[in-house]
Formats: structure tokens, C-alpha cells, sequence
């Protein structure tokens, strides 16, 4: 036989590529040369890797021929239960799989090694007597490296996704307790997955990678991918393909794969059921580690192999330690012992925006990872009833504003617990600002505040922010940094409520925005939507991107807005001219690019509003204030004009000036004329007709 030839060729580093449709579309093995590489640096470990299988073979033939049966004379637990963690390397686009895709995966692989899977009955009836459960289980990994809690999901923003190769693993977890899985969007040498059979190369390259659309049947996987992650981890348990080890079924006899039950064959890319490639019997097409897109199962050598890769304990075979990751020890240091212990708290409501209108109701569901809850203590700030000991309240919100939720889960093991701060938001039925005209300019506190909500999708990375770095008018305005954020990130800026019905004519709304592109190719996108149903549902009304979205044009640093480079933009609010109670949002998407700012927004009847854009340098200073606000703008010649208070309803408090002015700048202190409470006003200046709003927040 060619069995060392065979060995020490591209199965050493399988990289296998799986067809989505026909054997005619099958790639090349991508990373042959790597092991090779490997090898020829390392001639010592091949010489040595070489006897060791030579040993093995021996071994398992003599075994196989008095009968051996798994677990005879050795020390082996019924049920092999391997901790996985899958590090997902992505750039926020389709790669950055779902945790549900990848639980999909896991249930594939489960079903498969377990033979639990449902096409085992297709088995042809050569192979039923040997088709194998081989009593090896997999689950993802519940505490990471340094003992803290996990779900076995790590996502990394990286550039590397585009690579998948060696220098791709990152943040690999420890080998010897970890099967690590890598999931990219690409792979360099063309292959949908490759892994390294035990004793092939160093622990730091030890794992399996593999393709985001070879991983689990939903999502961006299929059913026909779904058991690309079966054969690898094959590999990774000492299995070679039924053919022998290279990556070119379908040569010749010579090949074998150390395993006694497989029949010899040449390998298929097809589904020949009744093939019988190198005589008599047939060949195990079916099998895991097969190309023939019908396989459905192990062999019980196979079982057998794999389960001996778990025990060894010498050798190059040993490295990195495969007989650690189902030891007690470890089961327990990566949270997955029996019983479990819980590991850490959460939940969600209903409603995945976590909003309601007031008088409605959501319903909380613990999501507490790891071990099982026996009780649950729920604390709902604002909420009906305000505590609950159910696993899946009720709780009905009947104040507006802003609640945390708190929950403690217990059992056996303890408690753990977890609130999240602002959790749940609930609008009124009335509009917080009903009168013929709103006006937002961000000169108040910091948002979030009491009036402006930001969701943030990527907690903790870049969202909108209230700055004194640049402004349309005043000095201040609300941006993203987004110069340091990262594709496909998406932030929404959500205003208070608005009665629209109380604004004359057609409502029209503007606000001022200045961005760059970072290069010519950024797509950065603004969109403007609105609700009438407390935001449960929203409505497109404006989308803007990329180069139509910049007014600066391309800039390459960190875009911080000149006076010319701001640039008003209009929305017809027609369609919700009869909402009591409206939401605006502003929603960014990134596409890596450059900063973008918001000011000035205002809804008023559509007549005049053009006239929203005239520089008069208008602004109010302090905001907040307490009683020393000052009106400040500035007139080219001579001018009737007047300045006006309203509250919060639009209606007028105090007239602060009415008559003609000259040209130059020109200031009024408020507290000349009135002492305002503590609240929230409008101060309207009116010049020749044309009329300009800002909000006023007196402490």
C-alpha cells in the first residue's frame, strides 16, 4: 500500500471543500502546502508522526481481527462530552453569523456522532450492521479561560474573516479543554473548512476552520453544507477520508484510511449507492467522510478511532491532550458539569425594541444561561405587578418613562442576578410637546435625557452623542464618531413625542447634518422614520447615503464640520398629520466611513420653513439655565422683528422684544423681561416674517 505516502499528504491538513450542488463545482484543497511546510521544517515530527501510525494500524488490526470491541481493557466513559467554543471572525456583514445558526450546528453535530440523526434510516443495508452511535457529544462551552461566564460565542471584529488561514485563529481558548472552531468568510486556499489531525502540527494552530455558509441549515447555511463541520471535526478526531489521505478522491485503490471496516475505495463526488470502485463489496458511500453529499454516517472502526484519538496519552497523538477535553476536571472548568451550575442571569420581553405605549403590557422571558432556575425574583421599576416570582411575567407599564428590570435566578447551585438599566421605555398617549411648532437644537443635557432615547445595537462601541466640537447654530450638536466604529453598525436617535396635529398646515420637518465620506466607496446611509404606535412599528420616510449623504465631501481624518459644510435637509410629515402622538428617528447604519452630526431640527407648517436655513448666528446661552439665559443673533440691516416665549403646549408666555433693529449683533437677557419656573420653553425669534425656534431648559 501507498498508506505513508498517503499520510503525509494534504489529509494531514485537510482542507476539504464541500459542493453546494455538484461534484463538478468542488475546490482544490487550499492549504496542502502549509502542512507540507510544516513537515519539511519539522522532518522529525513527520518521521515520527509516520511510525506512530504505522504502531496504531497494527494495533487496530489485531484488535479488529480477535474481535475487539470499543472499550474492551481500557478505562473509557460511555459518553464523550466535548466543550466547543466558535470564535466568529467578521466585519458586521452576512459572516457574522446568528447564535441561532450556530446552535443549528451543534444540534447537526450531536444528531450526527450520536447517530441520531434522522436520514440513519437511508443507511443501504450493507452498512446498517456497522453504522455507529459513537457515543461522542458536543456542546458549547459555558465558562471561557478565565472562568468566567461564556455561551461558547465569541465574535471578533477582524479583517482576517477575509483570510481563513493559520494566522486567522485568533484568540484561540486552550486546545487541551477547547475544541475551537473558527467561522470566516472566507478561506484563502479556496476550501470551505480544513482541520489538523492530531499530532500534525503545533497546539497554536490546532482547531477547525470553516466557512459562516458551511455552518448549520438556517441563516446563511443549508441543509446540503450543514455536515461540513461533521467531516472536519472527523479529521480532527484522526479520521482520514475513506480513500486514503490526500485530497484527490477518485485516482486509484492504493489509498487507505487506518480504519478496518471501511471497504477500500477510490472516493466519490457523486451519490453511487450501489458503487463498488476497487471490487467487492460496496463502497461506504454514505459515510461522514466521504464527497458524495449523501452521508449519513460512521463506520464502528471509525467510532473506535476516534475514541482511541480521545484516550491517548503518548505520542504525538496526545498533542494538544484530546484526553483532557472530556475529563471531569475540565467538563467542570468550562462549565459544563452535571449538574449544571448557573452561570449567569439575563431575559428579554416581547417586544424586541423593549417599548410600549402607556397602559400596555409586556412579557418577560428568563434567557439565564447554564444551569436550570427551580425560582425567579423579578423587580420591574414602574412596572404591574412590581415584583413576580414567575418564570414568565406580565407586567403592565401604566407611567411613562424610562425602567430598569432586575431578575434573580436560583437553584441548587445559588443565585445569580442581573438588571438592565433603562430597559424598558414607555411613552404617553399624550405628546410630551404638543403646539404649533417644535425645535430641537441639542443645546440642553446630554442625551439620552429625558426627551431623546439613543439605541445603541453594539453596546459599548461608538452611538450618538451630544458634542461641542461643531454646530449648525449655538455650541452644540449630536454626532457619531463613526471614523471609529465599523461596518454595518447601526445607531438610532429617537425624539420625544410629538403632537402633529396641533402644528398648522402641512407639517414639514428640517434638521441640518454635515458628514464626509471616509473614501469615495463609503456607503454610509441616514434614514428617517416615524411612529404613531409608541415606536412598536416604524415608517420609512427618508434615506440618504453615501455620496448624496456628505457635505463634505471625501476626507480621509477624523471630519469635524466647517460652518458652509452644514446643509439643511427636509422630510414631508404629511402622512402622520393626524398622529396625537409621533416618534422621530434618525437611524445611522455605517459603512466604515466618516463622522456625521445632527442640529437644528425643526417641524412647523411648510410655509416659510425654507427660510430655516438663514444665518443669523441665532442662539440662547447658558442651556440648561437658571435664570440668566440670553438671546443672542445677529442682523445685516435694519429689521422688524420680535422674540417670543411659549411653553411646552405652544402657548405664549412673555413677549422678550418687538420692534426694528439695525444691523450687528444683538443680545437680551430673558430675565429682564420674566422669571421663568422650571421647565421646558421655545424661544421663537421672528425677523421680517421669517421665523427661527430654539429650546430652552430652565433648571
Amino acid at each position: 500500500m501507498n498508506k505513508i505516502t498517503n499520510l503525509i499528504g494534504a489529509a494531514f491538513l485537510s482542507a476539504i471543500t464541500f459542493s453546494i450542488v455538484s461534484a463538478q463545482e468542488l475546490k482544490n484543497c487550499g492549504t496542502t502546502e502549509m502542512m507540507q511546510k510544516y513537515f519539511d521544517e519539522h522532518p522529525e515530527i513527520k518521521q515520527q508522526y509516520i511510525a506512530e501510525e504505522q504502531l496504531r494500524d497494527l494495533e487496530d488490526k489485531a484488535a479488529f481481527a480477535k474481535g475487539y470491541k470499543e472499550g474492551d481493557g481500557r478505562a473509557m466513559p460511555p459518553i464523550y462530552t466535548i466543550p466547543v467554543v466558535f470564535h466568529i471572525l467578521h466585519e458586521g456583514g452576512t459572516e457574522n453569523i446568528s447564535d441561532a445558526q450556530i446552535l443549528d450546528e451543534v444540534r447537526i453535530l450531536n444528531e450526527d456522532y450520536r447517530k441520531l440523526n434522522a436520514d440513519i434510516s437511508s443507511v443501504v443495508s450493507g452498512f446498517t450492521s456497522i453504522a455507529a452511535d459513537c457515543e461522542i457529544q458536543f456542546r458549547l462551552a459555558q465558562k471561557d479561560p478565565s472562568g468566567n461566564c461564556t455561551n461558547g460565542i465569541d465574535r471578533i471584529y477582524s479583517s482576517e474573516t477575509n483570510v481563513g488561514d493559520d494566522g486567522s485563529k485568533l484568540n484561540q481558548w486552550a486546545p487541551n479543554k477547547y475544541l475551537n472552531v473558527w467561522v470566516v468568510k472566507t478561506i484563502t486556499s479556496g476550501a470551505a473548512g480544513y482541520a489538523y489531525l492530531p499530532g500534525t502540527t503545533t497546539s497554536a494552530n490546532d482547531g477547525i476552520m470553516i466557512l459562516s455558509t458551511y455552518v448549520g441549515s438556517i441563516g446563511t447555511g443549508s441543509t446540503t453544507r450543514s455536515r461540513a463541520l461533521t467531516h472536519e471535526v472527523g479529521h480532527h478526531l484522526n479520521l482520514n477520508h475513506t480513500w486514503g489521505g490526500t485530497n484527490n478522491p477518485g485516482v486509484d485503490c492504493t489509498g487507505t484510511d487506518n480504519v478496518t471496516d471501511t471497504p477500500k475505495t477510490i472516493g466519490w463526488t457523486s451519490c453511487n449507492l450501489s458503487g463498488s470502485s476497487c471490487g467487492s463489496p460496496l463502497d461506504n458511500v454514505q459515510n461522514f467522510m466521504e464527497y458524495s453529499y449523501c452521508c449519513n454516517m460512521f463506520t464502528t472502526g471509525q467510532k473506535t478511532r476516534m475514541r482511541s484519538a480521545l484516550t491517548t496519552t503518548t505520542g504525538l497523538g496526545a498533542i494538544p491532550q484530546r484526553y483532557n477535553l472530556w475529563s471531569s476536571s475540565n467538563l467542570t472548568a468550562t462549565g459544563l458539569s452535571t449538574p449544571a451550575v448557573l452561570c449567569l442571569a439575563d431575559f428579554k420581553s416581547n417586544n424586541v425594541l423593549n417599548v410600549v405605549c402607556q397602559g400596555d403590557n409586556l412579557t418577560f422571558t428568563d434567557l439565564s444561561w447554564n444551569g436550570n432556575p427551580t425560582s425567579w425574583a423579578w423587580t420591574f421599576a414602574g412596572g404591574t405587578p412590581a415584583t413576580s416570582t414567575d418564570s414568565v411575567p406580565v407586567i403592565t407599564y401604566n407611567t411613562p418613562g424610562v425602567y430598569d428590570v432586575t431578575l434573580v435566578v436560583s437553584n441548587a447551585s445559588g443565585s445569580v442576578n442581573a438588571t438592565k438599566t433603562s430597559y424598558i421605555t414607555v411613552y404617553p398617549n399624550t405628546a410630551i410637546y404638543s403646539g404649533s411648532f417644535y425645535s430641537e437644537g441639542f443645546e440642553g443635557t446630554a442625551i439620552p435625557n429625558a426627551d431623546w432615547n439613543v439605541r445603541n445595537a453594539n453596546t459599548g462601541s461608538n452611538t450618538w452623542t451630544q458634542t461641542t466640537v461643531a454646530a449648525a447654530s449655538g455650541t452644540k450638536s449630536v454626532r457619531i464618531v463613526n471614523a471609529s466604529t465599523y461596518d454595518a453598525h447601526v445607531d438610532e436617535l429617537i425624539s420625544p413625542t410629538i403632537d402633529i396635529t396641533a402644528i398648522p398646515g402641512t407639517p414639514l420637518m428640517t434638521y441640518k447634518i454635515a458628514h464626509a465620506q471616509k473614501l469615495s466607496t463609503s456607503i454610509d446611509k441616514l434614514q428617517v422614520y416615524v411612529s404613531t404606535n409608541c415606536g412598536q412599528s416604524w415608517s420609512l420616510r427618508q434615506t440618504i447615503s453615501g455620496a448624496s449623504l456628505s457635505t463634505a465631501g471625501v476626507v480621509s481624518g477624523s471630519f469635524v464640520p466647517t460652518a458652509s459644510q452644514w446643509v439643511t435637509k427636509s422630510v414631508n410629515l404629511g402622512t402622520i398629520s393626524t398622529a396625537t402622538s409621533a416618534l422621530i428617528m434618525f437611524k445611522f447604519t455605517s459603512d466604515a466611513g466618516n463622522n456625521i452630526y445632527i442640529d437644528d431640527i425643526n417641524i412647523m407648517g411648510s410655509v416659510g420653513i425654507d427660510e430655516l436655513a438663514s444665518n443669523i448666528n441665532y442662539t440662547i446661552f447658558p442651556n440648561p439655565s437658571e435664570d440668566n439665559t440670553i438671546v443672542s443673533f445677529s442682523l445685516l440691516e435694519n429689521n422688524a422683528l420680535n422674540i417670543k416665549i411659549y411653553d411646552i403646549v405652544g402657548k405664549e408666555i412673555s413677549t422678550i422684544f418687538e420692534g426694528n433693529l439695525g444691523n450687528g449683533e444683538h443680545q437680551f437677557p430673558i430675565s429682564d423681561k420674566t422669571k421663568l419656573a422650571a421647565g421646558v420653553y421655545f424661544i421663537r425669534l421672528t425677523v421680517g416674517g421669517e421665523s427661527f425656534t430654539k429650546k430652552l431648559i430652565v433648571k
